[in-house]
């Protein structure tokens, strides 16, 4: 309700972003996964197509937070000039290495220089023999806890006990495998003497959420390294120092400092995503020659597939710019009105504190290299957008303090964007209270000047994730959010950080569904009531501010000739609703929800679901998180769902329903709780009950209808409750019913629902006695009194003939 901008506005986005990643995997290419060490990439290539989508060839585009370089790719790829800014001086660092023209031919002879110097030395700690043959060890499975080598806890990994993966296949039995033996022991023990005084003994900032913990020494640098790996890269940096100080010796250094996630004590088969955690048990060695080799060679494939953005200097040439730094430092009143297209991956909560991540890298490059341009200072720590429960780290340890980092970026974009243009943000959701933080996000962005357009969800190719999404309380989906820079008379209304227009929007709905049809509110008595809301808040209205209000009333109520405002019939006022009224008014929604991602898609998961409410209510998130906090109220969605979809490879897809309706037939399914009581009273006339009320509503205390019935030549009173409910009952009904009836001395309590009952309502109905007719029996009743004339589409009960 009340967006700012056109449907047709929406609809366009909504086709040409769409229209452009057609079925495009979400996916990024290895070249660039493989380049340097960073959690969180996207894929370049969708962003590409949207970029492309939403702009010109002339137009700027602008990522504040280029981290892994993904949409610096995209913006290239779509020959658009980008502007990228990066926190980090690390990520920065290796960024720009990447993009940066290197001597190729010189590269490769200062490689071979550190390899005459270091290959054979680092080589010969992991030598070994198979079948009296010489080899070197590639990996090693074991223990670390208990230092055990021969007999490690077993694992996918460890093939017949082998734990020993070989660098190449032994050439008298061909096998790449064998079992530690006593020579590998002897010459791990020789490592464990070797001089490695020189390893950095750093002391990390301590986040429990990354596993940097003082309880098992993961704070300390050293802690997830054997001797051997240290001797291993103290060889290889040492090799690589006595090189001239250039371009290409950086780019060895970086190789070396990309090996490092890999040349630590990692859990076995591990990637490079859990940095720090000590792992007691079922662990691997590697060789790090072998990992500095593949990084080395690595680093050249990201240069050659990308050769064409090679340039001299990054911060200055035709196609980019990237600088290190504060976005807002960099951004301030210098690029006012510059840019065309905000396109970022968004820094999201407590997902990935990037600085503190990245420690392993610094410190190592803090210690061997020039320790001015690595330095973790006090001000990027302070300019990080993060949620961190750091202990050294108080004033990046709530969510409002995120938020506050969240609305400065809104404020910042919104002076350096151009008006109408696009600002665009990835979003990871990761799980379901993370909702709560997108909903402020777009709040934050309302507050700013912007106005939400669209968002889509990108599918993960992964089944298991895709099942996950479906069975549990998880999000699939990567989402695209698209928002647009507002002019300035098109603001949304706010007082400091209150949604005033939301506010004054509510009060005037409230007033009008409250009011006698003879009374008369007019646009003079809504501008002088809104005049009071903001004094009470401490504001002193101007001219302005009254034409505001007159704009707000007039774009969400019909106003009469005489100035008189009404309520429009034909709008759904659902973000002003009380919550529990919209809570009711949402949950009869959500079919037509399902409808709607079914039609368009033939799927969905459940985060299309969420998403499709939190788009329903612009003003207050509050009835979304009563969903997502409340056990009840996620069962019954998911209830809900499965009333009308089944799962197939991970997604909900249109259930194949065994009782079609018949022509003209009724879905109870879809009836109100006041129409499922009114066909409840029919069929109980039918059923030979009279003298029947309709009692339900406020202070009904559980019972909905209260009839006669004669038995046994006596008249008796019957209480009912009617459940018109897609979730199985449970028992608080049965005993609120069983409460009523000892307290009125009714003769008999019946429970009636269109779905089914608990384990625990069944149970609760057989110790007090309350009979209970679950959706079948409505059904079988039903089709006895009023054939072909009532169906449930909540039930999988046998079709009756069409004859």
């Amino acid at each position: 309700m009340g967006s700012k901008i056109s449907n047709e506005l929406v609809a366009s986005v909504n086709k040409n972003t769409l229209s452009a990643i057609g079925d495009l995997p979400n996916r990024v290419p290895n070249v660039l996964k493989k380049s340097f060490y960073f959690k969180g990439r996207k894929a370049p290539e969708i962003a590409c197509e949207i970029i492309k989508a939403l702009t010109s060839p002339n137009d700027i585009i602008l990522d504040p937070f280029f981290g892994g370089g993904s949409f610096i790719l995209s913006a290239l790829d779509a020959h658009r000039k980008i502007f990228g800014i990066e926190l980090d001086n690390y990520t920065y660092d290796i960024v720009s290495m990447l993009f940066t023209e290197v001597d190729t031919d010189l590269v490769n002879e200062y490689f071979a220089v550190v390899e005459e110097s270091a290959k054979q030395i680092v080589m010969d700690l992991y030598r070994t023999t198979c079948c009296g043959m010489d080899n070197y060890i590639s990996k090693l499975y074991f223990d670390p806890e208990n230092q055990e080598y021969y007999n490690p806890v077993s694992h996918r990994e460890i093939i017949d006990d082998e734990n020993v993966i070989l660098t190449h296949k032994c050439e008298n039995c061909g096998k790449k495998r064998k079992k530690f033996d006593d020579y590998d022991f002897e010459v791990l023990k020789r490592s464990e003497q070797l001089d490695t005084s020189g390893f950095p003994d750093s002391t990390y900032i301590e986040n429990s959420r990354i596993n940097i913990t003082t309880s098992t020494g993961a704070d300390k640098y050293d802690r997830i390294f054997t001797n051997r790996g240290k001797f291993a890269l103290l060889t290889i940096q040492e090799a690589i120092s006595k090189l001239p100080d250039t371009l290409e010796r950086h780019l060895l250094q970086h190789a070396l400092v990309s090996s490092l996630p890999l040349a630590r004590i990692a859990q076995f088969g591990s990637s490079t995503d859990i940095l720090y955690h000590v792992v007691p048990q079922k662990a691997q060695e590697t060789n790090v020659w072998s990992v500095f080799n593949t990084k080395y060679k690595d680093i050249l494939n990201f240069k050659k597939q990308y050769s064409n953005y090679q340039v001299s200097d990054v911060k200055s040439n035709s196609q980019y710019k990237l600088l290190c730094g504060s976005y807002r430092t960099i951004l301030d009143k210098k690029y006012e009105n510059k840019f065309d297209l905000v396109y970022t991956d968004f820094p999201y909560t407590d997902q990935v504190p990037y600085l503190e991540r990245n420690q392993l890298f610094r410190v190592w490059l803090n210690h061997f290299c020039d320790g001015n341009n690595f330095v973790l200072s006090e001000k990027m720590l302070n300019e990080e957008i993060v949620l961190t429960n750091a202990p050294t780290r108080k004033n990046k340890g709530t969510i409002d303090l995120y938020f506050q980092d969240i609305n400065n970026i809104f404020a910042t974009l919104q002076k350096c964007l151009k008006v109408e243009k696009f600002a665009i943000f990835t979003i990871k959701l990761g799980k379901a209270s993370h909702i709560r933080t997108y909903l402020e996000i777009v709040n934050l962005a309302k507050k700013n000047g912007f106005e939400y357009v669209s968002r889509f969800g990108i599918e993960k190719n992964d089944p298991t994730l895709r099942k996950q999404s479906a069975y549990a309380n998880t999000f699939m989906n990567e989402i695209i959010v698209i928002f647009q820079k507002l002019k300035d008379e098109d603001r949304y209304f706010y007082v400091g950080d209150v949604d005033f227009e939301f506010i004054f929007k509510k009060e005037i709905y409230k007033i009008l569904l409250k009011q006698e049809p003879h009374d008369s509110f007019t646009l003079t008595k809504a501008v002088n009531y809104g005049n009071e809301l903001l004094i009470e808040r401490e504001y002193i209205p101007n001219e302005k501010d009254h034409l505001k209000m007159l704009k707000i009333v007039s774009e969400n109520f019909l106003v009469g000739d005489n100035g008189t405002i009404y309520i429009d019939n034909n709008r759904l006022y659902l973000d002003i609703e009380d919550n529990k009224t919209l809570f009711v008014k949402l949950y009869d929604l959500v079919p037509l929800y399902i409808r709607k991602l079914l039609s368009e898609n033939g799927k969905f998961v459940l985060e299309d679901l969420y998403m499709e409410l939190t788009a329903s209510i612009s003003g207050s998130s509050n009835t979304i998180m009563q969903i997502l906090d409340n056990t009840d109220y996620k069962s019954a969605i998911r209830t809900l769902i499965l009333n009308y979809c089944e799962i197939s490879n991970g997604y909900y897809v249109k259930k194949r329903v065994v009782n079609e309706k018949h022509d003209n037939s009724e879905d109870i399914s879809q009836y109100t709780g006041s129409e499922f009581e009114l066909l409840v009273k029919e069929l109980l006339i039918k059923e030979g009950y009279f003298n029947i009320t309709i009692v339900g509503g406020a202070g009904d205390r559980g019972v909905d209808l209260v009839a006669s019935i004669l038995l046994d030549k006596d008249v008796k009173k019957v209480i009912f409750q009617c459940k018109r409910w897609i979730s199985n009952v449970g028992s608080e009904p049965i005993q609120r019913l069983f409460a009523e009836r000892e307290h009125h001395s009714y003769s008999k309590a019946i429970c009636i629902t269109t779905s089914d009952f608990t384990t625990e309502g069944k149970r609760a109905a057989k110790d007090f006695n309350v009979e209970i007719w679950n959706g079948i029996r409505v059904m079988e009743l039903l089709n006895h009194h009023f054939p072909q004339k009532y169906y449930n589409r909540a039930l999988n009960i046998p079709e009756e003939s069409n004859n």
